[in-house]
C-alpha cells in the first residue's frame, strides 16, 4: 500500500510538470447564472405558468426556495486539461453539492485564491408545486468579450454538464473537420488532445460534443418533474490546454459569461 502510495505521488509530480508546458495565467473572468423564467429587463425572473412551481437549490436538503442563483466573478484561469479531472478529483467528488465551486482552486502562502484551474457549480431543481411540470434548459454564452487583439476564450473553452450524474463535455465546432471512422467529415473538436497526439500520460478523450451556436452552449428540451422530484445539475468549466485550433495560449485580457436558463409550463 505505501509503495503504490509513493508511486502515485510520484506520477502526479510528474504530470504537475508536463503541465507547466500548457499552462498559461489567464486575466479572464467566469459567471454563472441561473434563474427560473425569462430575460425581463436585467436579469429579472417571470414564471410563464402560474400552476408551476419549481425551486432552484444549491444543497440538496436545503428548503430555502430560490428563483435565481447567481456566481459573480471569478479568480482568473489557468488552462488545464481533461485527463486531470478523473486523475485527482473523480466524478463523485465533481458532481456533488457539498464540495466547493472553488474545488479547482491555487492558493498563496496566504492562503487566498490567486486563480482557478477550472470552475464547477453543482445545483439542483425541485418541483415544489401540485402537478407535474416540464421544463426547458439551456446553458447560455451570454457575454464573449474579446481581448486586446479581438480573440475570443471560445476555442478553449470545454463545458461539462452532469445531469443526475450523465455527463457530457461540450466545445466549439472546428472550422476544419476531421474524418470520422465512415470517412464522414466530422465538426467536433477533440475534448483534450487529439488522436495524433496522444501519448500515456495524456491519452486521447473522445471528441466533444458542438455548441448549438455562438449564443448556446446546449439545452434541454421538455424534461418532466414530478410533484416532490428534484433533479441535480453540474456545470464544470475550464479552458483547454490541448487546442487543437492553435499552438497559442488562451488569449489574455478575454472574457465570459454563462448563463442557465430555465424555462417551465405544466405537463399535460
Amino acid at each position: 500500500m505505501y509503495e503504490l502510495e509513493y508511486v502515485k505521488k510520484r506520477k502526479r509530480k510528474k504530470l504537475v510538470a508536463i503541465v507547466g508546458f500548457i499552462s498559461s495565467s489567464v486575466v479572464t473572468a467566469f459567471a454563472i447564472v441561473a434563474f427560473l423564467g425569462r430575460f425581463v429587463g436585467t436579469f429579472t425572473v417571470s414564471l410563464e405558468t402560474r400552476n408551476v412551481d419549481l425551486t432552484l437549490l444549491e444543497k440538496k436538503d436545503s428548503t430555502q426556495r430560490n428563483s435565481f442563483l447567481r456566481v459573480g466573478a471569478l479568480a482568473a484561469l489557468h488552462e488545464y486539461t481533461y485527463s486531470y479531472f478523473d486523475y485527482f478529483y473523480g466524478d463523485e467528488q465533481i458532481d456533488n453539492d457539498e464540495t466547493p465551486s472553488d474545488l479547482g482552486a491555487n492558493l498563496n502562502d496566504e492562503g487566498e485564491i490567486v486563480s482557478l484551474n477550472f470552475f464547477k457549480y453543482t445545483c439542483f431543481i425541485e418541483n415544489v408545486g401540485d402537478v407535474p411540470a416540464k421544463y426547458d434548459w439551456t446553458l447560455n454564452i451570454v457575454e464573449d468579450v474579446l481581448s486586446e487583439n479581438g480573440e475570443s476564450l471560445m476555442d478553449s473553452l470545454r463545458v461539462m454538464v452532469y445531469v443526475d450524474g450523465e455527463k457530457t463535455v461540450y466545445g466549439k465546432a472546428l472550422t476544419t473537420p476531421h474524418l470520422d471512422e465512415n470517412g464522414e467529415p466530422d465538426y467536433r473538436a477533440p475534448i483534450s488532445v487529439d488522436e495524433y497526439s496522444a501519448n500515456e500520460d495524456f491519452p486521447f478523450m473522445g471528441y466533444a460534443e458542438k455548441f448549438e451556436s455562438s449564443k448556446v452552449v446546449t439545452t434541454f428540451q421538455g424534461i418532466t418533474l414530478d410533484v416532490g422530484e428534484k433533479k441535480r445539475y453540474t456545470i464544470v468549466t475550464w479552458l483547454e490546454g490541448f487546442r487543437s485550433s492553435n499552438d497559442q495560449f488562451a488569449p489574455r485580457g478575454a472574457k465570459m459569461k454563462l448563463g442557465v436558463e430555465i424555462n417551465a409550463y405544466e405537463n399535460k
